[in-house]
């Protein structure tokens, strides 16, 4: 006894590899198409709660930094420290500096003279280094405008986007953040950029499968009512897939009605899904592409409160936050140290400062070696 075939149990029996791919490529459009409509609402609340909670605790943190900085040099120069130290000490110094005046600029003459004491440079040398001008560079074509390499030392970097935070914000709250393009993707419809050639060919592909679908279940070529009946619904289905240029349905119909053994339509099925591929893998590759641009375009304070679904995370937010405050607890209480016992403290230091330089050699040594062997 033949038992009855599902039209659904029947579909997935006769689906390829091709088609199982196919499906697997159009449900990852859909999810990456909600994890962009979640990473845009994330990003909108990152930046509400950074401008409100973390800025504030953040330019507090820098300017305690800053007065470390600048106790440091003053008990270096009061104490004196030997010649090994010495090198220690401009090591780090330079580096902390650097990244200091990233935020305050060198407009903050007492680092920017810092600086020039222990790393042996000044504003005029930085602002022809090549690594200066490779970032103002980056920041031209990020923000769209000319940037001055010396304006933006002057300024510091943190400083220079600043002045377009407002920008960034209007971009973040943008009720335009979902491309147009991405708009169209569906699990439906191809969207993305098409050439003439593979939107015909996809025109095509729907009339082929129309005009066999419709010679094959033309109701007025069957004499059977009941049977009459069923492909006249089937043609309903087939009519309105062609008409709203549903190319997937009118695949999944063709693949449900195929005959058994008809290996000739199955074969052609086939090809069409193969070049329906590419354009999907297209399209997903331009989809992904648009969120790695969004959501690290905003810098990376903002990305690091995004989950792995693209929302913004209390989580990880409440994290930083603590982790911030408690630099600031512990940078309070050095500097209360370093005013009551202040060569006991500066010994500390330079025990603390010796490791740190000897810890970044060594990072920076097997890194090259990595790069080496890479």
């Amino acid at each position: 006894m033949k038992l009855a075939t599902t039209p659904q149990s029947k579909e997935q029996s006769k689906k390829s590899n091709t088609y199982i791919k196919y499906e697997k490529l159009l449900l990852q459009i859909e999810q990456q198409k909600q994890f962009k409509l979640n990473l845009q609402e994330g990003l909108k609340k990152a930046y509400h709660k950074i401008e409100q909670e973390i800025l504030p605790i953040q330019q507090e943190l820098q300017t305690l930094l800053r007065e470390f900085m600048i106790r440091l040099d003053t008990l270096a120069t009061e104490i004196g420290v030997g010649k090994l130290n010495k090198e220690y000490l401009e090591t780090y110094m330079a580096e902390e500096l650097e990244i200091l005046l990233d935020t305050f600029g060198h407009q903050d003459v007492v680092l920017s003279n810092l600086y020039q004491k222990y790393a042996g440079v000044s504003l005029d040398d930085l602002a022809t280094d090549e690594d200066a001008l490779e970032i103002a560079k980056s920041i031209s074509e990020l923000l769209g405008v000319e940037v001055d390499v010396k304006e933006l030392l002057k300024k510091g970097q943190q400083g220079f986007f600043e002045e377009f935070r407002e920008k960034f914000a209007g971009q973040i709250n943008n009720k335009d953040f979902i491309d147009t393009e991405d708009s169209e993707i569906s699990s439906n419809k191809p969207a993305g950029k098409k050439t003439t050639s593979e939107t015909d060919q996809i025109a095509k592909d729907a009339r082929s499968i129309y005009m066999r679908l419709v010679k094959k279940f033309h109701p007025d070529l069957e004499p059977n009512q009941v049977l009459k009946d069923h492909k006249t619904e089937i043609i309903k289905e087939v009519t309105k897939a062609y008409q709203e240029n549903d190319f997937l349905s009118l695949l999944k119909l063709q693949i449900t009605h195929l005959d058994d053994d008809d290996a000739n339509v199955a074969s052609i099925a086939d090809d069409m899904v193969k070049r329906y591929i590419k354009l999907l893998q297209k399209q997903l590759d331009e989809l992904n592409a648009s969120i790695h641009e969004t959501h690290f375009t905003n810098g990376n304070e903002i990305a690091d409160f995004i989950d792995k679904n693209g929302k913004f995370s209390p989580q990880k937010f409440s994290a930083r936050r603590r982790n911030l405050e408690k630099q600031i607890s512990a940078i309070r209480s050095s500097l209360t140290s370093s005013a009551k016992k202040p060569k006991g403290w500066f010994k500390e230091q330079m025990s603390m400062i010796k490791d740190t330089v000897m810890q970044n050699m060594m990072n920076d040594m097997f890194a090259d070696m990595f790069d080496h062997f890479n």
